[in-house]
């Protein structure tokens, strides 16, 4: 994710920090002297940061991630709930100024298993296929922007907008986020609907172009 800035621990502090985190890394085990332990500081969390652990002994994708303070290591899996989890304990601090980069680390560390929404704002962040065509590029390009702040809606959940590939189709969408723990009606299905804190949502859905000649990721695994 290129809006967090990882730095590498030395050997001996990434060996400290590795034996200290073990048992709770159990089943999962990680070679002390051959993996690269790098940091990354959260904006909108206090005392946790995100942790990336290189396996050096494998080749190919295998590199793990957690979310770490001292005495709790959560282990993330692609699923939002090791986030939702943090948001609860933390508790997660969200302003305008830390909302896009939350909402570019959620949607970079939680990949279902229908597809991931990949947001993208220039035209290097979008990977092709041998196959694309510099005319589909540019068709591409033309709908490319940065994420938006909107403000707080009437529903009071913060918006933001995004471009966003999801599978082969680029779409416009509103990312809803919750500031808080609280119950928002649902106009279509007619009931509330809770959120907690720093819970996703998307909505207003505009397809932009389908059919593109771009990669679709596999279900998501073990490694990142």
């Amino acid at each position: 994710m290129k809006d967090l800035e990882f730095t590498a621990l030395a050997p001996e502090e990434a060996r400290s920090f590795l034996a200290l985190i073990a048992h709770d890394m159990l089943p999962v085990s990680v070679p002390q002297d051959k993996t690269l332990v790098q940091v990354a500081v959260l904006p909108f969390y206090e005392e946790y940061k995100l942790y990336a652990l290189t396996d050096m002994t494998l080749s190919g994708t295998n590199i793990r991630y957690l979310l770490y303070k001292p005495g709790d290591v959560v282990l993330m899996n692609w699923t939002n709930e090791p986030i939702y989890d943090v948001n609860e304990k933390a508790p997660i601090k969200i302003d305008r100024k830390s909302l896009v980069v939350y909402a570019k680390f959620f949607f970079h560390y939680v990949r279902g298993q229908l597809g991931r929404f990949i947001i993208v704002e220039k035209p290097e962040d979008v990977v092709w296929l041998d196959t694309a065509t510099d005319e589909e590029k540019a068709k591409v390009a033309e709908h490319l922007k940065p994420v938006a702040y909107k403000g707080i809606g009437r529903d009071n959940l913060f918006t933001l907008t995004a471009i966003v590939v999801f599978k082969n189709a680029l779409f416009k969408t509103d990312i809803k986020v919750a500031p808080y723990e609280m119950d928002v009606f649902d106009a279509e299905a007619g009931v509330p609907e809770h959120f907690t804190i720093g819970q996703m949502k998307l909505t207003n859905e505009e397809l932009l172009l389908e059919d593109l000649n771009v990669p679709i990721d596999p279900p998501p695994g073990e490694f990142g």
